[in-house]
């Protein structure tokens, strides 16, 4: 597959011709016909349904044109970046987040990196994503580094190919409205699990948050029903309504709510173990200019 080929096979969804893109191009119907076969053997699906008179697009080739063109998009702004990068005397680094919560402490350190002159100059480009998303992309080498939210027993830490640093840590804790009977209590049971879902916040499909927090119930609670959400606006408001709990990692910057109060949770009589880390994951081999200033910087900042 090549930068050629992606950019005929979306010329071929546009006109739906094979002809009509080979006179475009300049080149032979035969050449574009082969490419596109190629193309299809490649990626062991078919894209066309080849008509007498007309290219019409398959399931999948409908789904390709939308990846082939975010893929060659990327191209383009790797090749911009790339100039700038040559052009400026500051390097690039390329980190990930799981969630505004990671977000806010992320932009806590860079804003202190950036106030000490004597730092090196680094262009900052952030993106957020599940904690699943951001290993993988740091593992494939499409991100630089990540803060993970460490929680629970997970071995995505365990990892030949990463390296991890300690950036802040904490305790996991329960919000509830104001309004729950509970929430004159100092603290809270699994028998009060029951009574409300259980959310989480990820902006992206996944389980890591609701594993966890499961594993840390040292009872079985099958009433309890952790579900997660894909805002924190929705968060905050369902939970200020008294139509769900929530936790969160209470050292980092929350958002505050006069609706809401936070308790620790017990269970078995004594307080459940909901310690956590942010961790800044990078792979082992990544000298990538910017990465080292800055973890340096940041286990300075953390002493």
């Amino acid at each position: 597959m090549d930068i050629e080929q992606l950019k005929n096979f979306l010329a071929v969804a546009q006109l739906g011709s094979f002809q009509r893109v080979a006179d475009q191009q300049f080149i032979s119907q035969r050449t574009v016909s082969k490419q596109m076969t190629s193309l299809e053997d490649e990626l062991g699906v078919q894209l066309f349904f080849r008509g007498p008179n007309k290219i019409t697009l398959t399931n999948a080739g409908t789904y390709f044109v939308q990846r082939a063109t975010e893929l060659l998009n990327q191209l383009d702004d790797s090749i911009i970046k790339l100039h700038s990068i040559s052009q400026r005397n500051f390097q690039h680094l390329r980190i990930g987040y799981f969630s505004p919560f990671e977000g806010r402490l992320l932009v806590r350190h860079i804003h202190a990196y950036q106030d000490n002159p004597a730092n090196v100059p680094i262009r900052f480009h952030v993106s957020e994503a599940s904690i699943e998303h951001l290993i993988a992309d740091v593992t494939m080498g499409m991100l630089d580094c990540a803060y993970i939210l460490d929680y629970g027993t997970h071995e995505h830490l365990v990892h030949a190919e990463l390296t991890s640093t300690t950036v802040a840590d904490g305790e996991m804790v329960l919000s509830l409205s104001r309004r729950n009977p509970r929430a004159d209590k100092d603290f809270l049971t699994s028998a009060d699990l029951a009574q409300r879902p259980i959310l989480y916040y990820s902006n992206e499909s996944s389980t890591y948050l609701q594993t966890a927090f499961l594993a840390t119930l040292k009872s079985r609670n099958p009433e309890c029903q952790v579900q997660r959400v894909g805002t924190i606006e929705q968060m905050q408001t369902l939970v200020s309504l008294d139509q769900a709990i929530a936790f969160y990692p209470q050292s980092l910057p929350l958002f505050p709510s006069d609706e809401i109060v936070y308790r620790r949770l017990k269970t078995n009589g004594s307080f459940a173990n909901q310690h956590y880390t942010v961790q800044l994951v990078a792979r082992t081999d990544n000298n990538v200019n910017g990465l080292t200033a800055y973890r340096d910087f940041l286990v300075r900042h953390n002493r």
